[in-house]
C-alpha cells in the first residue's frame, strides 16, 4: 500500500510545464494527514509507503515531520503485524536543508525523487523560480546535501519537443551525479508532431549510446523506461505497476481530504469524475468500478498491436493527460512508447551481440522479480483463443 499525501497545491517554483495547475495555498491539514494514514492502515497491508507530493512538500517541513512520528507511533501500535515502513519525497530539491536532512536520514527509510531535467542549460529554461530564475544551482546544493546524508535519491528528467533532441545530454548529466536511478519522462500534454517523434527518436539514440557506454565500461545503471522495455522483451511482459490498478494498491490524499487514485490525476483537485473517494467516508466502490471499468477500454483499443505488452498504454493517467478521459489514448501515447521500445531492443542487441559482460550479468543472471503488488505474466489481460 502506498499512501501519497498531496501536501500543497503551491510551490516556489513556476515551471513551464507544469501538469499540476495553478500554484495557489492550500496545506494539508494535521488532522487530515492523521485521518489518511489511519485509514490506510485499517487494510492491515504487510508493506506501507507513504510519499509526500505537491506542489513542493519541503514549503511544509513541520507537516512532514508531523506524518512521520504519527506514521511510526501507528505502525507501533498496531495489533497485528507490523507492515514493513518506507517513505518518498518527490521535491525540486531546492529547499533541502539540515532540518528536511534531519527528518529524511537514517534510520528511517526516505527516498527522494527529484526533478532535474538536464543540463544547466535545458534545466534552467524550463524550471525557474517565481522570480523566473533557473534552479539547477539550487537543485545541485540539494543533491550535495543528500549524498552527504547518504540518503538515496532517484532523478527525474522531464522532456518536451523542444528538448528530446538532447536527450543525450541530459542522460550524461543524470548520470554524473550520483543517482539510484534515472527516469526519462515525456511531457504528454505538450503539442507531439511528426516531427517532434523524429527529434524524441533522435534524443534516444543519443541517449541509448550514452548508456551504451557505460554498460561497455562495467558501470551498470537502470535507466527507465528503457530498463523496463528491456525486461518486458526478457521476460514476456511486465505487470502493470500497482498505481494502474486505480486505486488497488495507491491513494492520493488532497488537501480537501479527496481520494484518488494517484497523483497525477489531482491537477488542481477539481476533477470529481477522478475522484474514488474521500477520507471521511473511504473509498467509494461504484466510482472505483466505474474508472477501472472506463480505463479498461484501452485494453480493445490496443488488442492487435504487437507492442501491447510492452507498452504503458494501460496507464491511466496518462489517458487524462492525452485526452482528458480514462480509456481514451491518442497516437502521440503510441509514437512515444514505440520509440522507446526500439531504442531500448536497439541497445540491448548491440549489447548482447558484443558479449558485453556487464550487462549479461545484469540482464540475464539476476532473478528478476515482479514489483511489489504485482505478479509477472506473459499477457497484460487473458486473450481469446
Amino acid at each position: 500500500m502506498e499512501l501519497t499525501l498531496f501536501v500543497d497545491h503551491q510551490c516556489n517554483l513556476r515551471c513551464r510545464y507544469c501538469y499540476t495547475g495553478d500554484k495557489f495555498k492550500r496545506p494539508m491539514s494535521a488532522e487530515t494527514m492523521r485521518t489518511a494514514v489511519d485509514l490506510a492502515l485499517q487494510g492491515a497491508p504487510d508493506r506501507f509507503g507513504v510519499s509526500f507530493f505537491g506542489g513542493e512538500p519541503l514549503l511544509h517541513k513541520a507537516l512532514v515531520r508531523q506524518t512521520v512520528e504519527h506514521t511510526e507511533a501507528a505502525v507501533a501500535a498496531l495489533p497485528t503485524a507490523k507492515p514493513e515502513v518506507q517513505f518518498f519525497m518527490n521535491t525540486n530539491a531546492t529547499l533541502i536543508d539540515d532540518e528536511a536532512i534531519e527528518i529524511m536520514a537514517a534510520p528511517r527509510r526516505f527516498t527522494c525523487f527529484v526533478s532535474l531535467d538536464g543540463s544547466r542549460e535545458v534545466h534552467d529554461e524550463y524550471r525557474v523560480t517565481a522570480a523566473g530564475k533557473g534552479s539547477f544551482e539550487q537543485v545541485l546544493r540539494g543533491l550535495e546535501r543528500l549524498s552527504r546524508a547518504q540518503i538515496p535519491y532517484q532523478l527525474l528528467a522531464v522532456y518536451s519537443p523542444a528538448t528530446a533532441p538532447k536527450l543525450g545530454d541530459t542522460l550524461s548529466t543524470l548520470l554524473s551525479l550520483n543517482a539510484t536511478k534515472v527516469h526519462l519522462a515525456a511531457n504528454f500534454a505538450a503539442d507531439w508532431t511528426e516531427e517532434s517523434i523524429q527529434g524524441l527518436s533522435a534524443g534516444l539514440h543519443a541517449a541509448g549510446d550514452v548508456w551504451i557506454e557505460h554498460f561497455r565500461a562495467g558501470r551498470v545503471f537502470a535507466v527507465e523506461p528503457f530498463h523496463a522495455k528491456i525486461l518486458s522483451h526478457l521476460k514476456g511482459g511486465m505487470p502493470c505497476p500497482p498505481r494502474c490498478l486505480l486505486g488497488g494498491c495507491e491513494w492520493t490524499i488532497t488537501p480537501q481530504g479527496h481520494i484518488y487514485p494517484c497523483a497525477q490525476m489531482v491537477n488542481e483537485d477539481t476533477r470529481a469524475d477522478l475522484r474514488i473517494g474521500h477520507i471521511e467516508r473511504g473509498i467509494d466502490l461504484a466510482a472505483l468500478l466505474k474508472m477501472r471499468q472506463a480505463k479498461d477500454r484501452v485494453e480493445k483499443t490496443c488488442a492487435e498491436c504487437e507492442l501491447r505488452d510492452r507498452c504503458q498504454s494501460h496507464c491511466g493517467c496518462r489517458h487524462v493527460a492525452l485526452s482528458g478521459e480514462l480509456g481514451v489514448i491518442t497516437a502521440t501515447l503510441c509514437e512515444i512508447e514505440a520509440a522507446h521500445i526500439a531504442e531500448a531492443d536497439r541497445v540491448a542487441e548491440t549489447l548482447y551481440a558484443e558479449g558485453c559482460e556487464s550487462f549479461i550479468e545484469y540482464y540475464y543472471k539476476r532473478n528478476w522479480l515482479p514489483v511489489r503488488g504485482g505478479e509477472m505474466w506473459e499477457q497484460r489481460r487473458a486473450r481469446e483463443p
